[in-house]
C-alpha cells in the first residue's frame, strides 16, 4: 500500500530592509501550467501573441508561478495582484512596497524579491556564440576590452557570460533596460565582479553590489541592487508547496 507523507511548506523569514530572497523556478514544472486562471488579460493576451508553443508554455509558468509566489509575500490571492511599467517599462506591484525582478533562459528562471526598489537579476546558459569578439568590442566598455585581452581562451565563455548577466542585472536595476546601454556599465572581469564605472546619474560605482548566483552547471547568474551590503538567500519555488512567510 502506497502510504501518503504530507508535504511541510517552507518557513521563510519575511524580508527586512536588507534583505533579498531570490527564488529559483522550472518553467516546465507541471502544477505551474495550471495557473491561467490567475493571469490578468493582459497577460493573456501577450502570450497568445507568442507564436512558438513552448514559448508561450514557459510564459505561462513564468507568469503563473510569479503571482504565486508574490502572493505568499503580500498574503492576497494571485489574481488580485495589480501589475504596472514604470516609465521604460520596468513591472512594479501597485499599492506595495515590495520589489521583485525577474529573468529567465530556457526552462530555468529566477525571481528576486525585495523591499529595494533598486534591483535586477539576470540569468543565462552558456551557449556558442558565433561572433563572440564582435559581442565584446559592442557591448564591453574600453576598460572591459582591455581586461578582455588578458582571459585565455577557455575562460572565455564562462567570463562573457558572467559579465554579462552582470550588465543585465544593473540596467533592469535602473529601470533603464538595453536604452542605457551596456557599454556604459563596466565590471572587473574575474569574479566577483565588482561594479567599476557607471553612469553618474546612478551614482557612485562603489554604492552598487554585485553577487554572483550559484544556480546549476554552465550557467551564469547576477544579482544588482543599490546598496553597500547584500547578501541574498536562494530558494527552490515549489508550486504544488507555497511557502509560508513568517
Amino acid at each position: 500500500m502506497v502510504s501518503f507523507v504530507p508535504q511541510i511548506a517552507q518557513q521563510i523569514p519575511r524580508l527586512k530592509a536588507a534583505d533579498v530572497h531570490v527564488w529559483k523556478l522550472s518553467l516546465q514544472a507541471e502544477a505551474a501550467l495550471n495557473k491561467y486562471s490567475s493571469l490578468s488579460d493582459d497577460e493573456e493576451r501577450k502570450i497568445v501573441c507568442l507564436k512558438n508553443q513552448r514559448h508561450r508554455a514557459y510564459a505561462v509558468s513564468m507568469r503563473g508561478q510569479l503571482r504565486e509566489l508574490l502572493s505568499c509575500y503580500l498574503d492576497l490571492p494571485a489574481g488580485d495582484i495589480r501589475f504596472q511599467q514604470a516609465a521604460y517599462g520596468k513591472p512594479y506591484i501597485v499599492d506595495s512596497a515590495l520589489s521583485f525582478n525577474i529573468s529567465h533562459s530556457g526552462s530555468s528562471a529566477l525571481v528576486a524579491v525585495a523591499l529595494k526598489k533598486e534591483l535586477g537579476v539576470d540569468i543565462e546558459k552558456w551557449r556558442h556564440l558565433d561572433n563572440l569578439e564582435g559581442m565584446v568590442n559592442r557591448n564591453f566598455s574600453i576598460a572591459e576590452q582591455a581586461e578582455w585581452l588578458d582571459v585565455a581562451d577557455d575562460e572565455r565563455m564562462s567570463t562573457f557570460f558572467n559579465i554579462w548577466t552582470c550588465k543585465e542585472a544593473f540596467i533592469k536595476a535602473t529601470g533603464r533596460g538595453l536604452g542605457l546601454g551596456v557599454s556604459r556599465c563596466g565590471f572587473s572581469l574575474s569574479q566577483p565582479n565588482k561594479l567599476l564605472e557607471c553612469p553618474s546619474e546612478y551614482g557612485e560605482a562603489s554604492r552598487w553590489s554585485c553577487v554572483p548566483l550559484e544556480v546549476g552547471q554552465q550557467v551564469s547568474a547576477s544579482l544588482m541592487m543599490k546598496s553597500s551590503r547584500c547578501e541574498p538567500v536562494i530558494y527552490t519555488f515549489d508550486p504544488e508547496n507555497l511557502p509560508q512567510i513568517i
